[in-house]
């Protein structure tokens, strides 16, 4: 049952502070009062997700919201209510954070309000498509049929994402090896070296002695280096808080190679994959693009999308919109065009992200396959160079014993 924080009169100059569970915030009024106490403030006893992103990341993955709506759905479509089906799936998740947002629901929805308007509370966990296609299928009447379809895009969505990081956890790690044994070799080795060179009494090889530089600076400032780019995350995490900042950082990202192009790929994967899903929904095209751009994480393509709702407002096609815009392809126009005539754009859409879906993975498995073996070869170049040089001074020792 879930617990309620209150304060409340016991006296008229004295105020108490405590727990009560409760069925309700009816409930624990009604409990209150039978106590002789006059509330002056209830509290539902959750772990507030909707107010804290600190706490919503970490605690809830996007799998455990995967997980809830497919549960909901096949329950749903078992002919068992909402309460019901919210009660039965709090008892068999383990997340106990999860557990107090499906309770706050719970009790939102009891005291009168839908679904979706109860979900609407917690922005960070179900995102405004969420929120909006529970509400069509409350008013259709398909809450199970979109449920389905929700938890089929959740996991695809999942899918695609992490089929991403592990492309790029390799490269990333071979990054992150090479600089720790840099630092090691900088930090810890060379200084022990440092001793013997000094004791040749002879002028060391330019290499060696720009090495021992670079490591006396690294063992003296390295605290300093630490705050550089400490303050450089700092001030680049600051900027991107900003619209402007936001803007700029997306556009650049636009225009670098190979990794522009799978930016704007998955973005427009992610887009058709939306509006592919609200239109199969019922849901207009003017607000299926008003829906589908909280979910586009680039600044520029938002822009964009906000020019798309204004045209489309002055009555012209989806197409006509594309063909006007440069950052879209021919092809997502052509097919666009087509399904627009033949009345099956949701398809065409769908049509398109799963297209550019297999693009994207492709270019990223050709991408990370050659960028492996160009991070091994720099960081085996630097290593390289720097075990030449602590190798130089012994080898003019020989050369000078011949």
């Amino acid at each position: 049952m879930p617990k309620y924080a209150y304060t409340a009169k016991s006296q008229p100059q004295k105020s108490i502070q405590g727990e009560i569970e409760a069925e309700s915030e009816q409930d624990a009024i009604n409990k209150l009062n039978r106590l002789g106490y006059f509330p002056t403030s209830i509290q539902p006893q959750t772990v507030s997700l909707a107010k804290s992103r600190i706490l919503n990341f970490p605690k809830i993955s996007s799998r455990d919201i995967v997980l809830f709506t497919r549960q909901l759905s096949t329950l749903i479509e078992s002919d068992v209510n909402i309460i019901s089906s919210l009660n039965t799936i709090s008892t068999q998740i383990n997340n106990k954070y999860l557990q107090a947002v499906l309770a706050d629901l719970l009790n939102k929805i009891r005291d009168g309000k839908s679904l979706s308007d109860s979900l609407a509370a917690y922005p960070y966990l179900f995102s405004n498509l969420y929120t909006a296609m529970i509400r069509a299928g409350e008013v259709g009447g398909n809450l199970e049929q979109v449920l389905n379809r929700l938890a089929d895009f959740l996991e695809k969505e999942e899918e695609f994402r992490n089929s991403v990081r592990a492309a790029l956890t390799y490269p990333f790690f071979i990054v992150a090896v090479g600089i720790l044994t840099i630092a090691i070799l900088l930090g810890f080795v060379i200084p022990r070296l440092v001793t013997m060179f000094e004791d040749m009494s002879q002028i060391l090889p330019l290499p060696t002695r720009i090495l021992i530089a670079l490591s006396g600076f690294f063992q003296v400032y390295w605290w300093l280096i630490v705050a550089l780019v400490a303050i450089a995350v700092f001030v680049l995490r600051r900027l991107y808080r900003y619209p402007q900042g936001r803007l700029l950082w997306d556009s650049f990202r636009l225009k670098v190679i190979i990794l522009g192009n799978i930016v704007l790929k998955t973005e427009i994967s992610r887009l058709t994959h939306t509006l592919s899903l609200l239109l199969s929904n019922g849901i207009p095209i003017f607000y299926s693009l008003d829906i589908s751009t909280s979910a586009i994480g680039n600044q520029v393509l938002k822009q964009e999308l906000q020019k798309f709702k204004e045209q489309i407002r002055a009555g012209l096609s989806f197409s006509q919109c594309l063909k006007d815009s440069k950052l879209f392809p021919a092809f997502v126009t052509n097919i666009v065009l087509i399904g627009e005539k033949s009345g099956t754009l949701e398809k065409s859409l769908l049509r398109i992200s799963s297209d550019y879906e297999r693009e994207v993975e492709r270019i990223l498995k050709a991408f990370t396959r050659l960028l492996e073996p160009v991070i091994m070869l720099i960081m085996g170049l630097v290593v390289g160079v720097i075990v030449l040089s602590m190798l130089l001074p012994i080898f003019q020792i020989n050369l000078i014993v011949k």
